[in-house]
């Protein structure tokens, strides 16, 4: 296994320990200070994992057809198992997680399609807007659990959890706006 894949898996580890981790430890959308450090811990690892990978793989040489398929995987499997655990725990509704859900879906049924017919889909800017707007939805749900632990935080709970309901609305929006996008790439005029 590449470092690249080596770094990749890594993230795609950490998935079911953040999931079992936020679903048990946090109730009625509170969660012990400590608990909350840690999915702060546990959320950045995976973050810098998804930044990493792709570069390390660049630098040193080692892309590989195996790299370019586990790395978007990977992805769909952690942002995925975040908004899981933020439906399961009352931060996310049910039809965000399906919008994300299906594009993540009908993005990887569009690159099999593309593929039969000889089209690279490469990663569109728009799959990179997409990976911050969700990195950020998910970080105000952090930020939001952090601020219910700590009592000097209290003040700004109502504006937080206003700011992460928008947030979740954002990202259902990003979510259709790059299935569009992508599933633009089948024409042979779009494809990269």
């Amino acid at each position: 296994m590449t470092l690249p894949s080596l770094v990749t898996t890594i993230r795609v580890g950490l998935s079911p320990l953040f999931f079992a981790l936020f679903t048990t430890l946090t109730k009625n959308g509170e969660a012990p200070l400590w608990a909350a450090i840690l999915y702060w811990g546990l959320f950045i690892v995976m973050e810098i994992t998804d930044l990493l990978d792709g570069k390390i793989a660049r630098k040193t040489g080692s892309v590989t057809d195996f790299g370019k398929f586990y790395d978007p995987f990977a992805d769909s499997f952690s942002r995925l198992t975040y908004f899981l655990a933020f439906l399961v725990t009352g931060f996310l509704p049910a039809w965000v997680f399906l919008l994300v859900l299906y594009r993540d879906i009908t993005v990887s049924f569009v690159r099999l399609l593309a593929m039969r017919k000889n089209i690279v889909i490469s990663a569109r800017p728009s799959g990179k807007i997409k990976a911050v707007i969700y990195a950020v939805a998910c970080g105000a749900v952090l930020t939001l659990v952090t601020a219910r632990a700590v009592p000097a935080l209290a003040f700004s709970v109502a504006v937080l959890a206003f700011l992460q309901k928008a947030l979740m609305w954002i990202t259902a929006a990003t979510a259709v706006w790059t299935t569009l996008d992508y599933s633009r790439g089948l024409k042979p005029d779009a494809a990269a």
